[in-house]
């Protein structure tokens, strides 16, 4: 099986030179990767990749290259969801690095994936890029908003405007911590959207990992409120399997 691409970035003598004193790393063992690679894992992790794609946020069916599936109605807040892979072992640890040990630089390397992937995928045209917020006080606890660093580079990458447009009021539990059910409650009512130009735009809402999706659904309602068309964009997916069992996406585990 091929491993993932990411659509190189117009590099200056600078940026170029930049490359050879500071060689990129593979994003999952650190590993040094040739500097003209456009792979972000090195031979012996793109082993273990299995590409993600389109995922329904309602009936939770894998289409990776397919169109998504038909249970969609035309007035809900999220129109779909693209994922670049499993929440495996490997993401997880990633995705705990970016979060709690600061290792900001990834996500530069992450949001040319993930824009590289929605592009090769037909997956939708953007008009902008959203990320969804932390609270303020999380905010400043982490020092930056994870998902507001990835939505950016990956509006970098894909030549259209980069929005911070939502605003977290509410100070909710961990989304880890409590059921599937607490979830929805307790990211009710927590978003705002600031005064801007979604009414009528396409936008890409962008987080690390959809679990749920009980928070980027509540975000997306928000700014579907303003007149926008939201698709969502993550990281990875961290399915519940039990909740799975019957559905379309269970049945396709195996093809990842």
């Amino acid at each position: 099986m091929p491993g993932p691409e990411v659509v190189p970035v117009n590099q200056g003598w600078f940026e170029l030179m930049l490359s050879y004193l500071f060689p990129r790393r593979c994003l999952f063992c650190a590993e040094v990767l040739p500097v003209l690679s456009g792979q972000p894992l090195c031979p012996s992790c793109v082993r273990y990749y299995k590409p993600g794609g389109r995922i329904c946020p309602f009936c939770e069916g894998f289409f990776r290259v397919e169109k998504p599936c038909s249970c969609r109605t035309e007035d809900t807040f999220l129109q779909g969801l693209f994922v670049i892979a499993l929440y495996d072992s490997r993401w997880r640890r990633l995705v705990h690095d970016l979060k709690y040990r600061k290792r900001k630089a990834a996500l530069r390397p992450l949001g040319a994936w993930l824009a590289s992937e929605i592009s090769r995928a037909g997956y939708c045209r953007p008009d902008l890029v959203v990320p969804v917020p932390l609270h303020s006080v999380r905010e400043k606890e982490r020092g930056y908003n994870q998902a507001a660093l990835l939505a950016r580079h990956t509006a970098r990458v894909l030549n259209i405007p980069y929005r911070s447009i939502l605003v977290k009021e509410k100070q909710t539990l961990s989304q880890t911590s409590i059921s599937r059910l607490e979830r929805q409650e307790n990211v009710r009512g927590a978003f705002r959207c600031l005064p801007g130009d979604c009414k009528e735009a396409t936008v890409l809402l962008v987080d690390d990992v959809y679990s749920t999706g009980s928070t980027m659904k509540e975000a997306a309602s928000v700014l579907s409120l303003q007149g926008a068309r939201v698709f969502g964009a993550a990281l990875a997916y961290n399915p519940n399997y039990r909740a799975l069992q019957g559905s379309g996406f269970y049945a396709g585990l195996d093809k990842w």
